[in-house]
């Protein structure tokens, strides 16, 4: 009785220490999104960047202080702008994205700046396209692929105002690895977004 009460205890310890290094947050994202976009010729088409949101949850884990791993999950709308002829063309495509990062931090006191990457993958929920007042549902004509898969690069600064919480702010860049429109097309289209991403993290 005693050896497994000890065992409880030392359990119990042990996920308590553990949990000091967890932490979980929201955040906030406004994207500046386009399309890397290469024509049947070969040619880069420069397609301006449009403004989207973004939002969702992240749970974090530190390590040795300075590493640290986190998941998010995020509702994120991305897209992009250009003109035909005199008609507005606007693509918004809404994604439900799980992304896995690596980051180090630097301590100063309660700053924490901190950089780090790592990879995501998206699922779209909606494809939309705008010619003018003219509007497109792509996922319903079926040219354009459900998923999506790239890369992040974030570099930012954490403050921890108290022992329940820290704030930070992240610029964050997200490139697209995977072609987005389905077919034999020779022309090739991926997501390239540039993030601010607010943010609010509790220890658990």
């Amino acid at each position: 009785m005693k050896k497994n009460t000890i065992t409880v205890i030392f359990l119990f310890s042990y996920l308590a220490i553990a949990a000091q290094d967890n932490k979980v947050g929201i955040s906030f994202l406004q994207n500046y999104s386009t399309f890397r976009y290469i024509g049947s010729d070969g040619k880069k088409d420069a397609l301006n960047y449009t403004i989207k949101f973004g939002y969702g949850l992240s749970f974090q884990k530190a390590y040795e202080k300075n590493f640290f791993l986190e998941g998010l999950l995020l509702y994120n709308n991305k897209g992009a702008e250009s003109t035909v002829y005199l008609d507005q063309l606007d693509w918004s495509f809404h994604y439900i994205n799980t992304d896995i990062n690596l980051g180090y931090r630097f301590i100063f006191g309660k700053l924490y700046p901190q950089f780090g990457g790592g990879i995501y993958y998206g699922k779209l929920l909606r494809g939309d396209q705008y010619i003018g007042q003219a509007h497109y549902d792509l996922m319903d004509l079926d040219i354009i692929k459900k998923d999506d898969f790239g890369i992040n690069i974030f570099g930012g600064i954490e403050y921890g105002y108290s022992d329940n919480g820290s704030v930070y702010l992240r610029l964050k860049e997200s490139l697209g690895m995977l072609q987005l429109e389905k077919g034999e097309s020779d022309q090739k289209m991926f997501n390239r977004t540039f993030s601010i991403q607010l943010g609010l993290l509790f220890p658990i």
